[in-house]
């Protein structure tokens, strides 16, 4: 099949549903949330608390869509906000791993990827979303790592066993230092979070970006502290979601590290996340062969890629995250300026990974 009759089988399909595209407000329209929260593949990062953290705290213009059938019935939706690529704008998802969109059970995934035309759009996918019909509708692909899930289908001591052996020994020598773990708030946490991206050399984000995380989703997110002799040493931000347990913003002091705190913090919210009846552990994005990946592969789970699928397609390097590896021995550096107060946040929003 020509290129000119792919085009023509794919408006013919939208057609035949009747896909109108809508820009909304999920803040202000709580047919988004119903859709959300109703859709088996939906995160955290499709809900409207997440698109009412980000408009906060970066500015961003919204571009947030669902796509509705002649009778008015939602039948996708599609998070996203507008930011600055090089010389243009895309559309996408900022911080997080997922973007994809959210499609009714009846609808077409083609018929919803060929009517979001308009401006370079990224949806960012995972193995286990669902949503097929890139290709076929024109949409370049670029991988952007993996993330191990680990799913909870068996009882926490059967998990421990399955953990490797390091991760064993690891969690009993932070207990022997007296390493435990307590609840805290984003002002213990935020000057944690701040030391550990002075140290990788990385734009931070505002601590108003995690104050309005906490206000927008309430219980969704928690955050744990590991403490030593009454000294907080590591610290990790979850979001707790539909089932699924996200581990988002693991931070840590280097000089602690020989306390393991990092696995006892893993193994704590693991251990949570199965008391609440959750079904999934969501490690985050890596990328294979690094030392984070290996450290994420200790508890088990499965991986599964990540992907990011551009329209128009000759934009997919928009969406590429090779450029900041590259960068990070020079951003390490310049941490002090890469992290002072006045510039971090506005690189992190103008990266908007």
């Amino acid at each position: 099949m020509s290129q000119n009759e792919r085009n023509a089988s794919e408006r013919a399909t939208n057609d035949a549903h009747g896909l109108a595209v809508r820009s909304v407000s999920p803040a202000r329209d709580a047919e988004w949330n119903d859709f959300v929260e109703s859709h088996p593949a939906a995160t955290m990062f499709h809900t409207a608390g997440w698109a009412s953290a980000v408009a906060t705290a970066f500015d961003y213009d919204p571009a947030h869509a669902w796509l509705t059938d002649r009778s008015g019935r939602i039948r996708a939706i599609v998070p996203g906000f507008s930011v600055r690529d090089g010389f243009g704008h895309s559309v996408l998802n900022p911080f997080c791993e997922y973007g994809f969109p959210l499609v009714a059970e009846s609808t077409s995934d083609v018929a919803v990827l060929s009517a979001l035309d308009g401006p370079t759009r990224v949806l960012k996918d995972a193995g286990w979303s669902g949503v097929s019909g890139y290709n076929s509708t024109g949409y370049g692909g670029v991988s952007t790592g993996s993330t191990i899930r680990l799913e909870l289908d068996r009882p926490p001591e059967t998990l421990w066993e399955s953990f490797d052996r390091d991760v064993r020994r690891c969690v009993r020598t932070a207990r022997d230092h007296d390493v435990c773990v307590v609840d805290g708030t984003v002002d213990e946490f935020y000057p944690l979070y701040l030391a550990t991206m002075r140290r990788l050399g990385s734009p931070q984000f505002p601590e108003a970006f995690f104050a309005a995380l906490a206000d927008e989703l309430g219980e969704s997110v928690t955050i744990l502290l590991a403490e030593r002799a009454g000294e907080t040493i590591a610290g990790v931000l979850l979001f707790e979601w539909g089932g699924t347990t996200t581990v988002w913003t693991p931070v840590s002091k280097r000089a602690h590290w020989e306390h393991r705190p990092n696995h006892l913090l893993y193994v704590e919210a693991i251990e949570r996340a199965c008391a609440a009846g959750h079904s999934t552990v969501d490690f985050g994005r890596s990328r294979r062969g690094s030392s984070v990946h290996a450290f994420k592969s200790q508890f088990g789970g499965f991986e599964h890629p990540l992907m990011s699928f551009v329209t128009p397609p000759h934009h997919a390097e928009r969406a590429s995250l090779d450029g900041y590896g590259r960068l990070a021995p020079l951003t390490r550096r310049l941490a002090p300026l890469i992290t002072h107060p006045s510039v971090g946040p506005k690189l992190k929003g103008a990266i908007h990974e």
